[in-house]
């Protein structure tokens, strides 16, 4: 996991470690599709090494592993719309605005939360608990790699 984990590191230092200001056009969808799917790659690499699967629980696990993917890259996208508008407001964050993005921010961590459980609970059901769990171990971990990442390389507001 330590690969991934400085491939994460640095694909976020490198979107991230500019000034809040320049923030918003550093990140052109050309840059966001490429880091995705150089993430996505090493990630399925990473699940393949550490979660041992039967024939039968593959066939089931990775159209329900891509959905997942799916449906968290549209999440993320809402993600990345709010890191840019916070980029785009920084230098006069008003207190209206400050309540949107704060209420956005939320509103992601809260529907990626949401995510996890109803994948949790589809792969639970489709293969097995114990393979869920151990799909959601590494996956959290990842995403929290992310999160710590972009996180600490954001200003903190004015």
């Amino acid at each position: 996991m330590n690969y991934l984990s400085r491939l994460l590191i640095a694909a976020c230092a490198l979107c991230l470690c500019c000034p809040a200001q320049e923030l918003h056009s550093f990140f052109p969808e050309s840059h966001v599709a490429l880091l995705r799917s150089e993430i996505q790659t090493r990630k399925t690499d990473l699940i393949q090494q550490n979660l041992t699967l039967s024939d039968d629980q593959a066939r089931k696990f990775w159209p329900l592993q891509r959905s997942y993917e799916n449906d968290l890259s549209k999440l993320d996208d809402s993600g990345l719309d709010f890191i840019r508008a916070y980029a785009k407001n920084w230098d006069d964050l008003n207190d209206e605005m400050a309540r949107s993005l704060g209420k956005r921010v939320l509103n992601y961590h809260k529907k990626r939360d949401d995510l996890h459980g109803k994948y949790f609970d589809r792969i639970s059901k489709e293969i097995s608990p114990t393979v869920a769990a151990k799909f959601f171990q590494i996956e959290l971990e990842l995403e929290d790699l992310v999160d710590l990442r972009v996180a600490s390389s954001m200003p903190l507001i004015k």
